[in-house]
């Protein structure tokens, strides 16, 4: 068994709370991705749960084992880094055996688990090679290979693709996905991109201020954002909130406006950029910016003190300062209370 359960885990130091009494569960063999902003309390959480990082209060089981005080070593999980941790001096080879030898593993065992797991990640042909003649592409796979050598059925990746570029990093996403179903491993990545998780993760645990804002499926985070923080983390370009005493009710479209008038706990609106459709009659906008991105492109636009997006196909001939009216769907728009909470 290798399902994860964390407990009311708090990490302090001082008077400062980085993780405060976090619980959740991790299934086994599914991908679990820590999602928040710097300083959220993500990478310290990963720690506590690997053991490299000191329990204040709380547990972590992992499967059927109590591993709150249980040494690093003998927690059963494998860990690949940010920076790769790769040791300079040795070859591709040594790298990936190196825990193996350590641990005292038969010279032939060594030799085949090291010869499958380069098979896995595409490095049988770069064994000879040091460290400093690789592609950062490449020596992340040299971590996961010696990740998948240690046969743990729990994998633990603190931010591993953020030291790559944007296209080797939508091939690493790939590839490590790809790999952690092929394993049948369990899997908790650490990011701040959204992107990856939206893109790898089955489950995704969204984290603000050491806390937890929202649990759930991708979908589920982007379509039923839990409070104004996650409607506007998750989903680029983030998720339009306008505040309803920052405009001129009467300006919004006529079944907006209505379902508006009968929430009166309702403080502010969401609406998703790509839910935003230009009319000939609706909300009135000026264009302060336009951003084209080949396939679409992301019209700025302001409405009285509010500016948001809107996301539209192709290169539309849009220019600055134009006068647009816009309108959505009812059930695209979002509600939130005074607390930011969704209604």
């Amino acid at each position: 068994m290798s399902e994860i359960k964390i407990t009311g885990l708090s990490r302090t130091w001082g008077t400062v709370e980085a993780v405060k009494k976090v619980s959740f569960i991790v299934p086994e063999k599914s991908f679990t991705v820590l999602l928040g902003p710097s300083g959220c309390g993500k990478s310290t959480l990963l720690r506590m749960i690997s053991g490299l990082e000191e329990i204040t209060e709380g547990s972590v089981h992992i499967g059927s084992r109590d591993v709150t005080n249980v040494e690093a070593s003998d927690r059963g999980v494998s860990m690949v880094f940010q920076s790769y941790a790769l040791f300079p001096h040795l070859s591709v080879k040594e790298n990936i055996q190196f825990g193996l030898k350590v641990r005292r593993v038969p010279s032939k065992e060594r030799e085949d688990r090291m010869r499958y797991a380069a098979d896995v990640v595409g490095l049988t042909e770069l064994l000879d090679r040091k460290p400093a003649n690789l592609s950062g592409g490449q020596r992340q796979r040299v971590a996961l290979a010696r990740s998948i050598v240690s046969e743990k059925s729990v994998c633990l990746m603190d931010e591993p693709l953020s030291n790559l570029d944007a296209k080797l990093r939508a091939e690493m996403r790939d590839q490590i996905r790809n790999l952690q179903q092929r394993l049948g491993i369990t899997v908790v990545y650490v990011t701040h991109d959204q992107v990856e998780a939206m893109s790898m993760a089955d489950q995704i645990v969204l984290l603000n201020l050491g806390e937890i804002v929202q649990i759930g499926e991708p979908q589920q985070l982007y379509s039923y954002p839990a409070n104004v923080f996650a409607a506007q983390f998750v989903g680029v370009p983030p998720m339009n909130v306008l505040e309803t005493k920052e405009i001129e009710k009467s300006d919004l479209p006529v079944a907006i406006r209505s379902l508006v008038e009968s929430t009166p706990e309702a403080r502010s609106i969401g609406v998703r950029p790509e839910s935003i459709q230009i009319t000939e009659h609706g909300f009135p906008v000026e264009v302060f910016a336009v951003d084209y991105f080949g396939g679409e492109t992301v019209v700025r636009v302001r409405h009285l003190t509010n500016e948001f997006y809107i996301r539209v196909a192709g290169h539309p001939k849009i220019r600055l300062s134009d006068k647009l009216t816009i309108t959505w769907d009812p059930e695209d728009t979002h509600l939130f209370d005074d607390k930011n909470q969704r209604i």
